[in-house]
């Protein structure tokens, strides 16, 4: 099929495709005619002998926008640089399924992550020596001096302080009971060591666990959350490898997930120039932070950076609503290396209902990385792994520029058709294109790494909508991130692709 005559298919769709929400943009494709399109595209290229230009060359350096939505009066504005997620300039389009790590490969990346040639599974054990370091800790008093910069930085008045040092005493008065109860003589059994098995999966949730904790001491009894620590699941979890660092204090908290919050206050993302410069507060630059984490992957896998930020792990406290904060870190989302090209940060899941109400769920691939400003790896986590199981095309023939930019402004009547978006304005702050995973048709277990427009951006809702929503305490600002994109574009035919559905 020649590529003009889809071109022309296309742009009468889109004069017919005059905004219309109540119709549903995002159906289930025909896999296989997106195959023979792309295929017969590559066949084209080889008969001419014609290599197409690089994607940087197809495109300009930014994605520029300036209107207003005819369906709820939403201004939108862009000016964010097109970031290609390519190093060969081109992409290719392969089928992928589920990558299930070996034993071998399992026990080489825990070792790396934990710094030792001997692991073993733990089990929780409350133990005297445990429980009292445990009151040592908590009876730790803060100077003057401490107190008085834990309250400036976090904001807290005399009252939250005192809340905070009873829940403290509580604590230490709980710990100090159970001490008393267990004997004095009791005798430490040691962990079984570890040589890289994952668990079993098991559906009897409350009986079994599909997951495993590693330690680096067999005979370690602290609580788990103040040792390193590496969680294993089994295969059918899709989640390989989960590493945490030992907490400092009752406050801190190290895990992957306190991090991943991309609008967070004082969370920033780093544009990719900057990667050779140390951010403020920070001794490494970012593609120290990158390096760190790649080196304790390879020959595993070969990962690359899609974007990085400047994260912490602030939570609320308690009911005070107190921000916590106790670290500050690069929080680096990486893919695998496809060829030369690789994928944006999408954190939401493909999700399938079968008629007996049962969900299989497939999280997007990634790995995300917490790296302090020193150069020191606090947690990571794997998600969904794939396997690359065949190649469609080396390198695809993507839609214009043009074409693009008339889908963008007719979704955006689509997302923002709801009454209460009338007269917001929408920034786009982010603009990506790279590759992407789609379904293959009625499959949960294979599909397609294809070229896709990946948009995130910011909404304000009007002063007159915020009026309205300030009863439910409701923010004015709604935010279209990696948990919940803008808009994502099948670059090769245009299609719109809706995360949850994987198409």
């Amino acid at each position: 099929m020649k590529r003009t005559f889809i071109l022309i298919l296309a742009a009468l769709f889109l004069c017919a495709c005059v905004p219309t929400p109540e119709v549903d943009a995002v159906k289930q494709k025909d896999t296989n005619v997106l195959i023979d399109t792309v295929r017969n595209e590559q066949k084209e290229q080889q008969d001419t002998g014609k290599t197409p230009p690089t994607v940087k060359e197809q495109f300009p350096d930014r994605f520029t926008a300036d209107f207003v939505t005819s369906a709820q009066n939403v201004h939108v504005t862009a000016d964010a640089t097109i970031e290609v997620l390519s190093e060969t300039g081109s992409f290719p389009m392969l089928r992928v399924q589920h990558r299930y790590l070996s034993d071998d490969e399992r026990l080489t990346v825990a070792k790396r992550l934990m710094r030792s040639d001997r692991l073993y599974l733990y089990e929780y054990r409350q133990t005297r020596e445990m429980l009292a370091g445990m009151i040592r800790m908590l009876m730790q008093e803060m100077t003057p001096e401490e107190k008085a910069e834990w309250m400036k930085e976090e904001g807290a008045t005399e009252a939250e302080w005192e809340q905070m040092q009873s829940r403290r005493q509580r604590l230490v008065e709980s710990y100090q009971k159970q001490y008393n109860e267990l004997p004095e003589d009791e005798a430490i059994e040691p962990y079984i060591e570890w040589f890289g098995a994952a668990p079993d999966y098991s559906e009897d949730y409350e009986n079994h666990r599909n997951f495993d904790w590693l330690v680096r001491s067999a005979t370690d009894t602290t609580d788990l959350s103040f040792l390193d620590h590496l969680i294993v699941s089994a295969d059918e979890c899709d989640r390989p490898i989960e590493f945490t660092v030992a907490l400092r204090s009752m406050d801190d908290d190290t895990s992957i997930w306190c991090f991943d919050d991309s609008h967070k206050y004082r969370t920033e993302r780093i544009d990719p120039k900057d990667y050779e410069t140390p951010h403020e507060g920070a001794s490494v630059t970012p593609n120290d932070a990158i390096e760190v984490v790649k080196s304790i992957f390879e020959g595993v896998s070969d990962l690359v950076a899609s974007d990085v930020w400047w994260a912490n792990n602030a939570m609320l406290h308690g009911d005070s609503g107190v921000l916590m904060c106790t670290r500050r870190a690069y929080l680096i989302h990486f893919s695998v290396n496809y060829r030369g090209a690789y994928t944006p940060y999408c954190r939401t899941a493909a999700f399938e209902v079968s008629d007996a109400g049962y969900a299989r769920v497939w999280d997007y691939e990634s790995l995300t990385a917490a790296v302090d400003g020193d150069g020191n790896l606090i947690s990571l986590v794997w998600l969904a792994p794939h396997k690359e199981t065949d190649v469609i095309a080396e390198n695809t023939t993507l839609l214009p520029y043009e074409e693009i930019y008339r889908i963008f402004e007719t979704q955006m009547n689509r997302v923002f058709a709801a009454e209460d978006k009338r007269d917001g304005s929408l920034d786009v702050t982010a603009v990506q294109l790279g590759l992407f995973r789609i379904r293959e048709k009625n499959n949960m277990e294979s599909g397609f790494l294809v070229p896709a427009w990946y948009f995130t951006g910011v909404f304000h809702y009007s002063a007159a909508a915020t009026a309205q929503r300030s009863g439910f305490q409701e923010p004015d600002s709604e935010w279209y991130d990696a948990r919940n994109p803008l808009l994502i574009v099948n670059a090769i035919d245009g299609s719109i692709i809706d995360p949850q559905n994987g198409y």
